[in-house]
């Protein structure tokens, strides 16, 4: 508890970056609901014992991943994996949760846990931006870890239908413990390559379970300004600056384009015309600027292709589509080939 407190505390400092100062309040959210049921007096021995082991192993992880050493690029990547993984444990603790289905969540935190601590030392921390823009080649540790957290964050989605949700569960178990053998220092290199190439494999088959999952979810009936805010914010949060900025370049207000962007934060609706984005400058400035709907939208279609969408954003990406049905019905705009995929 004390780790956490500090690290949360640490946060709240100016110089970190917004979405790194939630993701790392929302992971503690997520463990203290897992200390809550460690410490109540019914949780038999054997649970609360699995527990605090993964409790530890996150925890570990939050401070290795906030530390200094790493890049911002790729802390950012890692602080996003543990957000979106710590937040099955709920789920996990739940009493209503499945034996069945509360085995293998707990397992996939504490592997890709420990894949996210180990990640630094095994190099593939230094691929992530390519991981967050979705790039392609074999998948390091980083890439794989990334796709991980893209389950995850399904099977915590309450919009996921139970079938596919037990079925992530299931696949997400595998995929983890693939991650560990891959990252763990401890193995060969031989064991380290083999569960690399077959990662390779998995990420491919388990990107068609995430498009799946969310498809089987019901559209959001969102308004074009709600919808264009909720995919907006999803593409903040999973996408590196630095394609956010050349993505996004033309539509800078003038000041912002001068200091430099740090962290494109999140996005809230004004009116189904306009967002209002806010965002971190290089000097740390907290600011917050209109930015049109109709080329916002475009421009960051081009950042993430329809084919990525789901791979990257989860269940947010129906809002991207949602907003694009808009576009096309009421505006007569393209929106890059995010809705190629309902036109098959």
């Amino acid at each position: 508890m004390e780790t956490l407190i500090t690290l949360v505390t640490t946060a709240a400092g100016p110089e970190t970056r917004p979405q790194d100062r939630q993701g790392i309040v929302e992971s503690a959210e997520h463990l203290a609901a897992a200390l809550t049921v460690i410490n109540d007096p019914q949780t038999s021995p054997e649970l609360r014992e699995e527990l605090t082991s993964v409790v530890k192993q996150v925890t570990s992880a939050l401070k290795t991943v906030s530390g200094p050493k790493i890049s911002p690029e790729a802390r950012s990547m890692l602080i996003l994996v543990l957000r979106r993984t710590s937040a099955t444990l709920p789920l996990a603790c739940d009493h209503r949760t499945r034996q069945e289905l509360r085995e293998p969540l707990l397992g996939t935190v504490a592997d890709m846990s420990f894949a996210a601590e180990s990640s630094e030392n095994e190099g593939g921390s230094s691929d992530a931006s390519e991981t967050l823009a979705g790039g392609g080649g074999t998948p390091t540790v980083s890439k794989a870890l990334f796709a991980g957290s893209t389950s995850n964050a399904l099977i915590q989605d309450a919009g996921t239908p139970p079938e596919q949700r037990d079925q992530l569960v299931k696949s997400t178990r595998q995929f983890s413990a693939l991650l560990r053998k891959a990252s763990d220092p401890r193995a060969s290199q031989e064991e380290r390559s083999e569960a690399t190439k077959k990662l390779d494999e998995e990420t491919a088959r388990m990107k068609d379970e995430q498009e799946e999952a969310a498809s089987a979810q019901e559209r959001p009936a969102e308004s074009l300004g709600k919808a264009a805010a909720v995919c907006t914010s999803a593409i903040f949060e999973t996408t590196p600056e630095a394609a956010l900025a050349r993505g996004l370049k033309k539509l800078l207000p003038a000041e912002w384009e001068a200091e430099g962007v740090k962290d494109f934060w999140k996005a809230d609706e004004k009116s189904n015309e306009e967002l209002d984005v806010l965002a971190q400058l290089r000097n740390n400035e907290h600011t917050h600027g209109p930015f049109d709907v109709v080329p916002l939208i475009t421009e960051l279609a081009e950042v993430v292709p329809g084919d990525r969408l789901f791979g990257t954003l989860a269940g947010s990406a129906l809002s991207c589509e949602q907003a694009a049905a808009y576009l096309e019905e009421d505006h007569d705009v393209t929106v890059g080939t995010w809705l190629s995929r309902t036109a098959e």
